[in-house]
């Protein structure tokens, strides 16, 4: 099958080579439209794939309706468009969203919902915020109000039931929603969930037939390529031995409780893949000593691998990852993992980096999918992709921008595949000792903390040592991150500061390199996936 992204304008290009979901395939879409008519059917197509993953969003159906040809889902589009139009204010609703206040709004449109049953405005809503939901009779009822959905609204309805039953973990109700919806109007985007319900009971050959249904409709889908690419080479399920000795490196500055949970999840790995591991966390200057008595309380816990510095004062994050670099017992190691003193990581951690090490040996670093404590199903950070913004001559402004395509959509599987990437997470990143020697430390310029990880790795992309996410380790975080991108106060001002410091570092040039650099690994890394999704087709091959 002929590449449908061959030919296309480079923004354009760029935009479908990182992909999105959900809200996220809104850019993608305009840029399509911007493009002109000889991207029509692309337009279309992208319009018709937004709506099929909101599909009882009034808004998404209107412009799927508008742009989306002549098809069957175009036609229900437009009837989603005129049930489910879109509503006025509801004033209480939005001062509860406001506040971001899930459980009190999803209180309130269930309640709107048993009084007003079928009802599209709440059933819209409804929708959108129960994947907020944690496990309980709350999200068990938002799942059979919607599929409970009447008339035109019954389709999206088990669509959108089919996603909370995935979501919580019920696999065989997200597939019986699912075929329910399938069975009256084919999408990609009920096929590719269909596809993960599949995975999630064992059932990996009609997994793929899945996947091959969705990407008939998304042939230009980067993720859902990568995804079924990955599952079918059996990467979701990868461990291997780190093939050296590691160095876990943490550091800690007055956080004694979050670091004590971080050491008893590090505590619990498996070590049989680096069993010569060593860990080591610096007390940066915390109170009395408060953080160096948590680390040692759990030096038997942790087999004897565990050492603690003391620092008398916070020298910052950047400081801090460049002392513990520069300790003689880490320098003499293969691999360095940073780790944050709120990250939670799994047993099978290092097999999961052992498997990406394995798979994608030359990479400058090695990231993870990281998921808040407080909201599991969605992703906080992944892979970031550099999409430079040239300044005019003599002025002062941003440089690039971050296409983030996690940031937009429920994780329902998409999320969880391999490739190369601008930049990953500092919160758990993995090193090979000698790329970090030769690229060097941390910028202490960014301290105390903020986007020392991302410089680092912006670093890394002028040596064309391209960083590697690897969706499959997923990593709990437990603090918000972002809480510096929100005006108002120091974090902000810090956050603020650091930003302006990161653009004014790189010319237009160095940026353009960078960002060519990740782009011809993510192409090379596209043919090699389509190849071994349609073996024979060669650089044509769909995905």
């Amino acid at each position: 099958m002929t590449d449908p992204c061959a030919g296309l304008p480079g923004p354009l290009c760029r935009l479908l080579a990182v992909g999105g979901s959900g809200a996220g395939l809104i850019p993608l879409r305009d840029a399509a439209l911007a493009a002109g008519p000889a991207q029509a059917a692309l337009t279309s197509a992208l319009a018709l794939a937004a709506w099929a993953e909101t599909p009882l969003d009034p808004a998404a159906a209107a412009v799927a309706a508008r742009l989306g040809g002549d098809s069957p889902q175009t036609r229900a589009a437009a009837a989603v468009a005129v049930a489910a139009k879109s509503a006025g204010p509801e004033p209480y609703y939005e001062r509860l969203a406001g506040r971001r206040d899930t459980g009190r709004m999803a209180a309130y449109l269930l309640e709107r919902c048993r009084k007003e049953p079928g009802e599209p405005t709440w059933l819209a809503r409804l929708a959108r915020i129960a994947p907020m939901l944690p496990a309980g009779d709350d999200l068990a009822e938002a799942e059979g109000q919607l599929a409970a959905a009447p008339g035109l609204l019954a389709v999206p309805g088990a669509m959108a039931a089919g996603e909370l039953a995935l979501l919580a973990g019920r696999a065989e109700a997200a597939e019986a929603h699912l075929r329910r919806a399938l069975a009256q109007l084919p999408t990609s985007a009920a096929w590719f969930r269909l596809a993960e319900a599949l995975l999630a009971q064992g059932r990996r050959g009609e997994t793929q037939a899945a996947y091959a249904a969705a990407r008939d409709f998304r042939p230009w889908d980067r993720l859902l390529a990568g995804r079924a690419a990955d599952v079918a080479a059996g990467r979701d399920m990868a461990l291997a031995r780190l093939p050296g000795r590691l160095a876990v490196l943490i550091y800690c500055w007055n956080s004694p409780d979050l670091l004590a949970q971080a050491l008893d999840a590090l505590a619990a790995s498996d070590w049989r893949y680096a069993p010569q591991a060593r860990v080591v966390v610096l007390d940066n200057g915390s109170p009395d000593g408060v953080v160096s008595a948590v680390a040692a309380a759990r030096t038997e816990g942790l087999g004897g691998r565990l050492t603690t510095v003391r620092l008398p004062v916070n020298v910052g994050a950047p400081a801090a990852r460049n002392w513990l670099a520069a300790l003689p017992e880490v320098r003499e190691r293969d691999f360095v993992a940073y780790l944050d003193d709120d990250a939670f990581v799994p047993p099978d951690w290092l097999g999961r980096f052992g498997a990406a090490v394995a798979a994608t040996p030359g990479a400058g670093v090695w990231g993870c999918r990281v998921v808040a404590k407080e909201a599991p199903r969605f992703v906080q950070c992944g892979d970031a992709h550099l999409l430079p913004t040239p300044r005019a001559e003599g002025t002062f402004g941003r440089g690039f921008e971050l296409a983030r395509p996690w940031l937009a959509a429920p994780d329902w599987g998409q999320f969880r595949l391999s490739r190369p990437c601008a930049s990953v997470t500092g919160c758990c990143h993995l090193f090979a000792r000698p790329t970090l020697d030769v690229v060097g430390g941390f910028d202490i310029r960014f301290s105390p903390t903020q986007y020392d990880d991302l410089d680092h790795d912006l670093r890394l992309l002028l040596r064309r040592e391209v960083p590697q996410y690897w969706g499959h380790l997923t990593v709990v975080h437990a603090k918000t991150t972002g809480a510096a991108g929100q005006p108002g106060g120091s974090a902000w001002g810090n956050g603020f500061a650091n930003q302006v410091k990161l653009h004014g570092k790189y010319e237009d040039d160095a940026l353009a390199v960078a960002s060519d650099a990740a782009f011809a690994a993510l192409a090379a890394d596209r043919q090699e996936k389509a190849a071994r999704l349609d073996p024979g087709a060669g650089e044509g091959g769909r995905g």
